[in-house]
């Protein structure tokens, strides 16, 4: 069912997204601090940690933090020690100590030794909430601090891919640009099968996977997910790509709303440089969450009539919704095939030129999915993967400031030939 336009104008990319760590000792008068900190939408919690020796150490696992929240009572020195550390060793990270008790001398030496705020319980949610978005304010956001293969310059891409019709190809060019991407070992990816009833990402990769969305979102609603489960959640594939599979049960689709839709992006975005989302067919309201929080959005074309009929009706959609219709480019699938319309009738019919150009190359491109190999590893001198190394190197080079600069899959391939 189509989704009409003004129900999602006001869909947001979660870009303000707090990455947070907490050091929690064991202590009866601190149990509901974790759920506190659950209830504030837009805080990711990264890690969680209950010995002030170990702070360093979980720290270091983790993208680096905006915000340490450290609880003080159980032991004053070690934890101003704790705080003294980390603000010498991390000086962008907003520090909060918290405490059960009012007494002056500890805060003042907690103060002293680098906590940037101060907070003594009981307080309420908004008061931690407004508390938590000074400390990023005042200099806690890690904006300019790169993630994992990310340089300072650049942020986490998003990309989506839209299908004409079923069958125009847009499983086997969301897994292949992925896995091509994924090939940079600078750069850490994830594709999401947003097929939700009837994806097959799984299966193009040969991956058994043991979880999917439907888990993420049951731990979504529990509150209990962090870095570490995020990351065990993930089914990983040789080339090095990671995947979050659509839910196994089909049933299970309709309970994945926008909401859990957009907090799984922001969380993924936190600690990938690439994500890549195959949309499903049926234009789901998760579709259109989807499509607001991406960089870019491919739209599969092939040169026959009800791939154009139906790329025409899309346009016209998507045209209606001004924080998605710029991003959407044309991508024209199986060129070289024999058809009845030609590229240039496309082209005056659709109204726009296409962004990108996938040759046709069955032999290849079936060898791949039947084999569940993408064809980085498959056919890496094939012609079809230079054009998807040229497409990856597209992508990247509109959102470097580095354009121009050799990529790494033109060294890659060229190697490889």
């Amino acid at each position: 069912m189509m989704v009409e336009p003004d129900q999602n104008k006001n869909l947001k990319s979660e870009d303000n997204l707090l990455r947070l760590v907490i050091l929690n000792p064991p202590d009866k008068g601190h149990e509901a601090l974790r759920s506190m900190f659950t209830q504030i939408p837009y805080v990711w919690l990264q890690a969680e940690c209950t010995k002030y020796e170990f702070l360093q150490e979980v720290i270091a696992n983790q993208t680096e933090p905006h915000v340490v929240v450290i609880a003080i009572d159980a032991d004053l020195e070690k934890a101003c020690a704790a705080i003294e550390k980390l603000a010498d060793n991390m000086p962008g990270v907003g520090i909060l100590a918290i405490s059960k008790r009012d007494d002056g001398q500890a805060i003042l030496k907690a103060l002293r030794a680098g906590a940037k705020e101060f907070l003594t319980m009981p307080f309420d949610v908004d008061v931690l909430a407004n508390t938590l978005n000074k400390l990023k304010k005042m200099g806690g956001s890690t904006e300019n601090t790169p993630k994992p293969g990310i340089s300072k310059k650049e942020k986490t891409i998003t990309v989506s891919f839209l299908g004409s019709r079923g069958g125009v190809g847009c499983t086997s060019l969301s897994v292949n640009l992925a896995a091509t991407l994924a090939a940079d070992p600078s750069n850490k990816v994830v594709l999401v099968d947003l097929d939700l009833a009837l994806g097959d990402a799984d299966i193009a990769l040969d991956l058994n996977a043991e979880y999917s969305l439907s888990d993420l979102v049951s731990n979504i609603d529990k509150d209990k997910l962090d870095l570490g489960l995020l990351n065990r959640l993930l089914s990983r594939h040789s080339s090095g790509l990671a995947l979050l599979p659509h839910p196994i049960n089909v049933d299970e689709a309709t309970q994945i709303t926008e909401e859990h839709l957009k907090r799984i992006i922001a969380l993924l975005r936190a600690c990938h440089t690439h994500l890549i989302l195959d949309l499903s067919k049926s234009f789901r309201a998760t579709d259109i969450c989807a499509l607001a929080m991406s960089d870019f959005i491919f739209l599969v074309v092939q040169l026959e009539i009800t791939s154009i009929r139906n790329t025409i009706r899309l346009l016209s959609t998507l045209d209606a919704y001004p924080e998605i219709s710029p991003k959407v480019k044309l991508v024209l699938n199986r060129m070289g095939m024999v058809t009845d319309i030609t590229k240039e009738k496309a082209v005056e019919l659709l109204g726009r030129p296409f962004f990108w150009e996938v040759p046709n190359d069955h032999k290849a491109m079936m060898d791949s999915r039947n084999s569940g190999t993408p064809l980085v590893k498959s056919a890496p001198v094939s012609k079809i993967q230079h054009n998807f190394s040229d497409f990856a190197d597209e992508i990247c080079s509109k959102t470097k400031a580095n354009k121009g600069v050799k990529s790494f899959w033109h060294s890659f391939f060229t190697n490889k030939s």
